[in-house]
């Protein structure tokens, strides 16, 4: 894993390269092994360096033979191999790196060679004969790309933070995105200025201004699947198994799981069997997933590493975690601090965990609300009266808006008026299917910022994080299947539960209820009087946190 930094401009007053080489060095712990930069015509590009596929060094940027076409890159594209082999006959391949598959490939097919990638990636490209630049996301976004332009200038970093080499740091009041959710949603950033490339999107920059383009969205790549429950069942079963597997290879490090003791992250576990495996305990029921993080355990027969969050571990990390994270998050990533911190102790470098099986596969218990109500159209006597029901329940996307909405003023028109577009939005995408619709809006945003939690603080330890169910075979797979297999019984996520049975303990299989990685910070703090998780209350902490580490205005 890696990052990657560039500044384009044509004025000559700008020290490009000291400028690329400080925003580098503000992300060096994605990348403590190598560092590079260089400048082509007005272009100027770097990467720092963490080895995991290949460990010999490399020149950075990355050149083809003809030196036409440089590549700076951060990720991993897991089927890059077989991308390799078809392009062997016409190129002669110098490192066994899956950078130069990348630009290779490129090179052979231009930008639609992007939706043959498997993978997590952001990768920056320099095309010299065009005196272009191409900058491109993966397609879940599992690998982070900013940029922001200037008067007479274009920038990109894997990280916001370097970005401030450019931009003062000023608060966005135009996030409208932060008002609804208390994240931000979408190219908007909490830095004014500062702007995040989405999922599958690439820009192409010419003289410093640029084009923003769709290359893969979930909707424009739904496949036939026959409704037969059976067939599913085994066709998920092979494709999440094909998944995980597949991110256990590009490695020349020993890999491990952080266990919370739910369907997905054991099932990665089960069928990975990584190293080590690791899980947290705090002294309290309602946070203790111990229990099911033991029977998986047992399971694969791998010795169990728990780590013990405590209340001063939070206080000593709270300011380190508000820098890395890059913005406030209302969730507790504490938690991912600690185990990461003891993971780093033993020498992981790669670290596998669930992200996206709640989005893809109807995981979140808020889904049941309206998934309840649309069970009223199935009855005998009221098929002659949707009008009726439409108007007594509303749209379901307005439905859902107000579920999501945390904006301290649940009466906010701008607030609603933009969350009833964005969900209508994907609603239509999936023809109004209220289980997927729901799915989508939280793929492209909650689940957004847990990847960006994910990714922040795991390059902060210098580890590369991977999400099996973020394969884009299984995106598009989970999004394509009938809804009806999402929810089924009152059961959440049912179809990859019946598919977890072949895999992990049936009590883990079974389960109804869901926790994950939460801290008892507000039991800590005694912020809400039955220790409920007040998020007002931590959403104002790390709010001022991230302000402090930044020196917003």
């Amino acid at each position: 894993m890696c990052g990657i930094a560039g500044f384009i401009s044509s004025n000559k007053n700008y020290d490009s390269k000291k400028i690329v080489s400080n925003m580098l060095n503000i992300i060096s712990h994605r990348g403590p092994n190598q560092k590079g930069l260089e400048t082509y015509d007005n272009t100027t590009m770097g990467m720092v360096r963490l080895s995991i596929i290949d460990s010999k060094e490399h020149a950075i940027p990355v050149l083809d033979h003809s030196k036409n076409y440089a590549i700076v890159y951060n990720g991993e594209i897991y089927n890059h191999d077989s991308i390799r082999s078809s392009l062997k006959s016409k190129y002669s391949f110098r490192t066994d790196s899956d950078t130069e598959t990348a630009l290779v490939s490129y090179m052979e097919n231009g930008v639609n060679s992007f939706s043959k990638h498997n993978g997590m990636y952001a990768f920056a490209i320099y095309d010299k004969l065009n005196q272009e630049t191409v900058v491109v996301r993966d397609k879940s976004g599992e690998k982070p790309l900013y940029y922001t332009q200037g008067k007479d200038f274009f920038a990109y970093a894997s990280e916001m933070k370097c970005l401030l080499e450019v931009v003062e740091a000023k608060f966005n009041d135009d996030a409208i995105s932060y008002e609804a959710y208390e994240f931000t949603v979408g190219k908007e950033t909490l830095f004014k200025d500062i702007y995040q490339l989405e999922p599958g999107e690439y820009i192409k920059v010419k003289d410093a201004k640029y084009t923003l383009h769709n290359y893969w969205k979930i909707w424009d790549n739904l496949i036939d699947v026959p409704d037969d429950e059976n067939k599913i069942i085994s066709d998920l079963s092979e494709l999440v198994e094909d998944s995980i597997l597949l991110r256990t290879k590009n490695a020349a490090h020993q890999y491990s799981a952080f266990i919370s003791g739910g369907v997905d992250s054991s099932l990665i576990a089960c069928i990975a069997k990584p190293d080590y495996i690791y899980t947290a305990h705090y002294d309290y029921s309602d946070f203790d997933e111990l229990e099911y993080a033991k029977l998986v355990a047992k399971q694969i027969n791998k010795e169990l590493v728990i780590v013990s969050p405590t209340k001063e571990d939070f206080i000593r990390t709270r300011e380190e975690i508000a820098y890395y994270l890059d913005t406030p998050c209302t969730w507790t990533s504490f938690t991912l601090w600690m185990l990461l911190e003891r993971a780093k102790k033993d020498g992981v470098k790669i670290v596998m965990s669930g992200e996206g099986a709640d989005e893809m596969f109807a995981g979140y218990h808020r889904y049941h609300l309206l998934h309840h109500d649309e069970q009223i159209h199935s009855l005998e006597a009221m098929k002659q009266y949707s009008y009726l029901i439409g108007k007594y329940h509303g749209s379901a996307n307005s439905r859902y808006a107000k579920l999501v909405n945390r904006c301290e003023n649940p009466y906010n028109e701008k607030v609603n008026r933009y969350l009833d577009e964005s969900i209508g939005n994907y609603a239509s995408k999936m023809s109004e299917d209220i289980v997927h619709f729901m799915g989508l809006n939280d793929f492209y945003s909650t689940m957004q910022v847990l990847l960006q939690m994910s990714d922040r603080l795991n390059m902060a330890h210098s580890i590369e994080n991977r999400s099996p169910f973020l394969d884009y075979r299984l995106v598009q797979y989970a999004f394509s299947i009938e809804s009806k297999y999402k929810i089924k019984n009152g059961i959440t996520k049912w179809i990859l539960k019946e598919v977890s049975k072949k895999f992990i303990p049936n009590e883990i299989s079974n389960r109804t209820d869901k926790r994950g990685f939460s801290a008892p910070i507000n039991k800590w703090f005694e912020w809400d009087k039955t220790g409920k998780y007040n998020r007002s209350a931590y959403k104002n902490m790390v709010f001022e946190d991230w302000k402090k580490s930044f020196g917003v205005k």
